[in-house]
């Protein structure tokens, strides 16, 4: 394994922290605490490559690898410590890149060109309020018509509700064709957020506030044929592949945010002084930060792994088993061990962690929210990983 750069993609990363250290640090309280989302800093991101990566430059985006994705997802996270921001990264270029992957080429000029420039939001629209990660047996249902298709069903925890219908944009929907409860049932679509038929609902979500969290309700919804994504039936496997991206960026984004919370908190014990000694002085101190830098270094070496088999599954190098099973490795024990970090670090804060003049507990509270299971609960995690040691034979579900 080689995880070195070349000087071009040094500086790429380099450029991205400049960016976002410029542009992030003075909107961070607007972003997290008043849940706003500046357009312009949402183009901004897309100029600058940040939003979309790994779209290739035919499309308007660098055609980055996924390791670098991966290095500038961890200063998204170091600059945006509440995940806001990550979420609009992780969605944005990773759907995109299935519709680049297996859409039409109507569908990549009109979709994905779009939302490399930062014209249009694009997000993920699987979880059902009955359920999550039992994808087989997702209600919302395509009823194929000449042509076009008429959807119906409900969709919950969809990121981006509210920007995708203020800036215009939409989602990769799964939704399934035939009735059945299995997996070859389930077909992927683009669904326009403008579509007649489509309601939106808001939540209010603890962290990440930065992003809306909504419900999408399809009432008889008609989209055209073109707006398929591949072939019919083969939904899920698109879904299980950009899943298997989007938790390597997301572990890579919250290994970045436990590293913000380290610095700070390292800072703060060197100037912090309790009985006549800096709090950096004692052991206890000492300790847990030599313990918390160790953890995250072996969680952030193996985001790096799973970025860097990424890469070679793209080029048909390494087999889909072990990029899978790397990938929910890297997204269980990189979120895992960050959300653990800021903990023990909120705690060495004393009061001041516990308020928000300090930006250790957005970064709970956005990490969190990938403990509680965005992209996947921890123990789905273990069962993939479980799955790819084992053998499918021996997976607990009969699907």
């Amino acid at each position: 394994m080689d995880f070195s750069l070349s000087e071009e993609q040094e500086l790429i990363v380099k450029t991205a922290r400049e960016f976002l250290s410029r542009e992030v640090v003075p909107r961070y309280r607007d972003i997290e605490y008043r849940g706003y989302m500046p357009r312009e800093l949402f183009k901004g991101l897309a100029s600058q490559g940040i939003l979309t990566p790994n779209i290739s430059q035919d499309y308007g985006g660098p055609g980055l690898s996924w390791l670098v994705a991966t290095l500038i997802a961890r200063e998204v996270g170091y600059y945006d410590p509440a995940m806001s921001l990550a979420v609009y990264m992780v969605v944005n270029n990773v759907w995109a890149k299935m519709i680049e992957t297996y859409g039409s080429e109507e569908l990549k000029e009109e979709v994905v060109a779009r939302v490399a420039r930062g014209d249009r939001f694009l997000g993920i629209a699987s979880t059902e309020p009955h359920g999550g990660s039992d994808v087989a047996n997702i209600k919302t249902l395509a009823t194929p018509g000449y042509d076009h298709y008429v959807i119906s069903g409900e969709k919950v925890y969809v990121s981006g509700v509210k920007d995708a219908s203020e800036w215009g944009g939409g989602y990769f929907l799964l939704a399934k064709t035939r009735p059945e409860r299995s997996h070859s049932a389930i077909s992927a679509f683009y669904l326009p957020i403008d579509s007649e038929g489509v309601e939106i609902g808001l939540f209010e979500t603890m962290g990440r506030i930065g992003i809306s969290t909504g419900s999408l309700r399809l009432k008889g919804v008609k989209i055209p044929r073109g707006n398929l994504i591949g072939e019919e039936g083969k939904g899920f496997i698109y879904a299980t592949e950009g899943f298997t991206r989007a938790r390597t960026l997301i572990g890579a984004a919250s290994i970045g945010s436990a590293l913000r919370i380290f610095n700070e908190v390292t800072e703060f014990v060197k100037n912090r002084e309790l009985f006549g000694w800096p709090l950096a002085r004692y052991e206890a101190i000492q300790f847990k930060l030599a313990e918390i830098w160790a953890e995250l270094e072996s969680a952030w070496n193996l985001v790096l792994k799973s970025a860097w088999a990424l890469d070679l599954y793209s080029e048909n190098k390494i087999s889909r088993s072990e990029v899978f099973k790397l990938s929910a490795a890297s997204k269980y024990l990189a979120v895992e061990r960050s959300f653990k970090a800021i903990v023990e670090l909120t705690q060495m804060l004393g009061g001041l962690g516990y308020t928000r003049e300090s930006i250790a507990e957005s970064a709970l509270r956005g990490v969190f929210s990938y403990m509680a299971g965005a992209e996947g609960t921890p123990n789905i995690m273990k069962m993939i990983i479980a799955r790819e040691i084992l053998g499918k034979e021996y997976r607990p579900t009969p699907l």
